[in-house]
């Protein structure tokens, strides 16, 4: 490289040649971030937040992958307006490839059917697991952000993610069974399991204003304190919203189809939340490889 004695012009040249290049060394350093969605109990809105969430981030040019990892009820494609014929245990046995997996929904956001594939995936041994994750490349590479929009409950295969994943958002509502399960969730995580997961955050939906929320936090926030000796933040509330109801009927998010309801604004907040805090995740912990990794050897066949 030649900048001291060269032209004005060919030193300007030089130097965006440069800048360019740190940016995109920049850009192939920076792995792709997951974020596990998870709740102590069903009708807590969970899927419809993640749905929400994907297409909030994707106001915010992050290119988003939503992993639809409930076992029992996965029913993202449905909320979405979208089919899926395929999911990952078609991509495990090299019958589909990913880009024949992946569900389009919007500009940066795509549905990653988990299927009978995220138990499949227990299974493999450890060069199985790197041929699924090198076929899962990518993905790696065109997503800055997963999200997991896992099964409700306190078993393994929920918890698991919650682990596994650089952020985990637990979702509960007012009720007072709901917020009862969602301090079983954290309940479970500090005894059977030993951990939180690297960062567990929470929030209230569908709380009928945002002093109701505070209230269901601090309650919880004051009983993990005393009986767990753990600290959990609190990221806000998504207001109880009709508009909701509507687009699930209409098949669609009520973030795009009603962008100025409340119910958008919490999640708005939420996100802001999500990205500044994101800021403090280590960056050596994560990436898909990481995540599916701790997934099934730490998580699945590990308790």
């Amino acid at each position: 490289m030649r900048l001291f004695g060269a032209s004005p012009l060919d030193q300007a040249g030089e130097l965006r040649r440069l800048v360019e290049e740190q940016r995109k060394e920049k850009k192939a350093f920076t792995k792709l971030r997951t974020i596990a969605v998870l709740s102590g109990k069903g009708g807590v809105g969970k899927s419809n937040l993640s749905l929400a969430l994907s297409c909030a981030l994707a106001d915010r040019d992050k290119r988003v992958v939503l992993l639809d990892a409930d076992l029992g009820m996965a029913n993202i494609d449905i909320l979405s307006g979208v089919t899926s014929r395929y999911n990952l245990a078609h991509l495990i046995d090299g019958s589909r490839k990913l880009y024949e997996v992946l569900v389009p929904v919007e500009k940066n956001v795509r549905i990653l059917p988990g299927g009978v594939g995220l138990k499949t995936l227990a299974d493999l041994d450890d060069e199985a697991l790197s041929e699924f994750i090198n076929l899962l490349g990518e993905l790696e590479e065109s997503t800055d952000i997963l999200i997991l929009d896992t099964g409700a409950g306190i078993h393994k295969g929920v918890l698991s993610f919650a682990v596994a994943a650089d952020t985990s958002l637990l979702v509960t509502t007012p009720e007072p069974t709901s917020i009862r399960d969602a301090y079983g969730v954290l309940k479970a995580l500090t005894t059977s399991w030993g951990s939180l997961g690297a960062e567990l955050v929470f929030v209230v939906n569908m709380a009928r204003s945002e002093a109701e929320g505070r209230d269901v936090a601090g309650r919880i926030q004051r009983a993990a304190g005393r009986f767990l000796g753990v600290s959990v933040p609190y990221f806000g509330c998504v207001l109880r919203d009709r508009h909701v109801e509507q687009a699930v009927r209409l098949r669609n998010s009520f973030f795009r189809l009603y962008p100025a309801c409340y119910a958008a604004e919490g999640v708005r907040h939420l996100v802001d939340g999500l990205l500044g805090e994101s800021k403090g995740t280590s960056e050596s912990s994560r990436g898909l490889k990481a995540f599916f990794f701790r997934l099934t050897r730490g998580s699945f066949a590990g308790k």
